[in-house]
């Protein structure tokens, strides 16, 4: 199917105009929505079905096809992260402290991109295709909010989903495949250590949350040597801790933050009692109370394996074997990408954003990173040739 190669050559330049344009208007979890009108105003122009799912930010555009079969969902997810840019482009971001340095333009504009190709080519279809504009990834919970809103249960529903995100390991033209866990499951916890507060000459007379919380804290970082087979990963971090006004003023309570990352649902679950069990059991010892409180959490992405493979022969057909890169290592990031994968199968690939300047090495999240536009090429050319596969 040269076709699809040829029509994303031809619009290319228009869709890097786009995707700058996103990248000098990013905007915040659950805020972008400068963004999703973009988005719609394009969606309409070229006369795509924009559909009504009560979202104030983030849309769905729905492509049907000429012929009776099944439907896939596409996933780009929108959001920016709260940091100022500091690459130099020329494009660079016009909102104080918000930047795309995790590349969301180019995954939503691959997803532009990929409604506008299959759009124009649905007398080809035989089935369906929702094109997913996902808010708030980097809060956690925008999967959560899109299938709440009924993303994958109004008709016709997706059977599976496909998604892909920048990687700066990978050299630009490439796409990175896994099978199983592709990413890790992170949950976010706090642990607050309640004691009884009193003058630090009297020992005696208090009971000390700051040597409860400091024994509990070792303790916690031996859970993974202890509770996981060495076979299985995971990785626990305590990344913040409070507690204390005076040098001489042992107070009531100290409270810490964590997180954690897991590659399986056991090994998260494992994990997710052993941490209850230690705080409650290790502060009873100490005579102090530990209340744990769990705040946000994202399953780990495990990637459908038919589907992989499916993936792969699509880019085989495109970029070539030589650019497909069999990756050993799921990432330890986390994406909830995830949550759609607890209804229906998926993948989300990894697609190379890498050349040979050095800003296009240092990773996602630091202020002076470039994306390498071609991953914008790439991912649009595998993810329409995919599904112009399974839907012919």
């Amino acid at each position: 199917m040269k076709f699809v190669q040829n029509r994303v050559n031809e619009l290319f330049d228009e869709f890097v105009r786009i995707r700058r344009r996103f990248h000098q208007k990013p905007e915040l979890g659950w805020k972008e929505f400068e963004t999703t009108r973009l988005i719609t105003e394009k969606l309409t122009e070229w006369g795509i079905e924009v559909e009504d799912f009560g979202l104030k930010a983030g849309a769905s555009a729905l492509i049907r096809g000429a012929y009776p079969g099944a439907t896939i969902a596409v996933r780009g997810d929108i959001d920016a992260l709260p940091m100022q840019e500091e690459s130099g482009l020329a494009f660079a971001s016009e909102n104080p402290g918000v930047c795309h340095a995790c590349g969301h333009d180019i995954h939503a504009t691959f997803a532009l991109f990929c409604a506008r190709i299959l759009h124009e080519n649905r007398d080809k279809l035989h089935g369906n295709v929702r094109i997913l504009f996902q808010p708030a990834e980097e809060k956690g919970d925008g999967a959560k909010g899109m299938i709440e809103h009924g993303v994958l249960t109004r008709e016709p529903k997706p059977e599976r989903i496909i998604g892909a995100h920048v990687d700066c390991d990978m050299p630009a033209g490439t796409i990175g495949l896994i099978k199983g866990p592709s990413a890790a499951g992170m949950d976010q916890f706090e642990v607050t250590v309640h004691g009884f507060g009193g003058h630090s000459s009297r020992p005696q007379n208090f009971i000390d949350p700051i040597l409860s919380a400091a024994t509990l804290i070792a303790q916690l970082n031996m859970l993974v040597s202890r509770e996981i087979s060495p076979f299985e990963s995971s990785v626990l971090s305590v990344c913040q801790i409070h507690g204390g006004t005076a040098n001489n003023v042992v107070p009531e309570t100290v409270t810490f933050g964590c997180s954690l990352r897991s590659f399986t649902p056991e090994v998260r679950k494992t994990m997710l009692d052993a941490i209850e069990r230690t705080c409650k059991l290790h502060c009873e010892s100490m005579r102090t109370r530990a209340e744990v409180k769990f705040l946000s959490g994202t399953a780990p992405l495990v990637h459908d394996e038919k589907m992989v493979d499916e993936i792969a022969e699509a880019a085989r057909e495109t970029i070539g074997e030589e650019k497909i890169i069999k990756m050993k290592h799921p990432r330890s990031g986390s994406d909830d990408f995830a949550e759609y994968l607890s209804s229906i199968p998926g993948v989300r690939f990894r697609v190379g954003s890498a050349n040979d300047q050095p800003e296009t090495k240092v990773g996602a999240h630091n202020p002076r990173v470039v994306f390498d536009e071609e991953s914008l090429r790439v991912a649009t050319v595998v993810i329409c040739q995919y599904i112009f596969n399974l839907l012919r």
